[in-house]
């Protein structure tokens, strides 16, 4: 007897709390927190996330505070995941809530718009500091391809600026060309020497064809 009237009891409690959760959720005066920029700013953000990649970062243009175009000169990491202090307020070990703008492919990622938005707040806008980079339209974007697919942030340097680091990130997708690209010998060009991005660049969108 004493056993059923504990069940009934904990299936009450359940009832309560699932209602009160409801009732927590439908409220319109329910105050919704917006996150702003971490007062602390990087320091916050190396408190858990100290790997190498985020000592690399660091030495890279991302975070170059003599150009006033580089992310750190502004928000440091907020400037391309976003403002952070709720995400700072619950992390634990790391694993911060609600997530910032997480770059790539894959179920935890940001959204592909989203990651195009922090990307092209610099490099698509006209500045002496900043090279435009008229994206949007252009075949990879077309295809679906994220910033992150090519370029790597999170290091001293781009591997990409490598010709040899950027033939190989080419070539993961056009495999093709490793083997078949046309030879140029009669141009007096040697294909071998030189980086894809000397004749094609994919940056810009296709010509309008007439």
């Amino acid at each position: 007897m004493m056993h059923r009237t504990s069940l009934l009891l904990c299936l009450l409690l359940i009832v309560l709390s699932t209602a009160a959760s409801a009732q927590e959720t439908a409220d319109p005066t329910r105050q919704v927190r917006t996150p702003s920029y971490s007062e602390k700013g990087a320091a916050s953000c190396l408190l858990c996330h100290s790997g190498p990649e985020m000592r690399a970062v660091q030495l890279g243009p991302h975070f170059n505070l003599q150009n006033p175009g580089a992310p750190a000169a502004h928000h440091y990491c907020e400037s391309c995941h976003g403002p952070g202090s709720i995400h700072v307020s619950r992390a634990h070990g790391g694993k911060g809530f609600p997530p910032l703008t997480e770059f790539g492919k894959g179920a935890e990622r940001a959204p592909r718009d989203e990651q195009l938005a922090a990307c092209l707040q610099c490099h698509g806008t006209e500045g002496a500091v900043r090279k435009t980079i008229g994206f949007i339209g252009s075949p990879h974007d077309r295809k679906n391809i994220n910033c992150s697919t090519c370029h790597t942030v999170h290091a001293e340097s781009d591997p990409i600026n490598n010709r040899e680091e950027q033939a190989a990130t080419c070539y993961r997708c056009h495999r093709k060309m490793k083997t078949e690209h046309p030879r140029f010998e009669s141009k007096s060009m040697d294909i071998d020497v030189l980086p894809c991005s000397a004749c094609h660049d994919v940056h810009r969108p296709l010509p309008v064809m007439e």
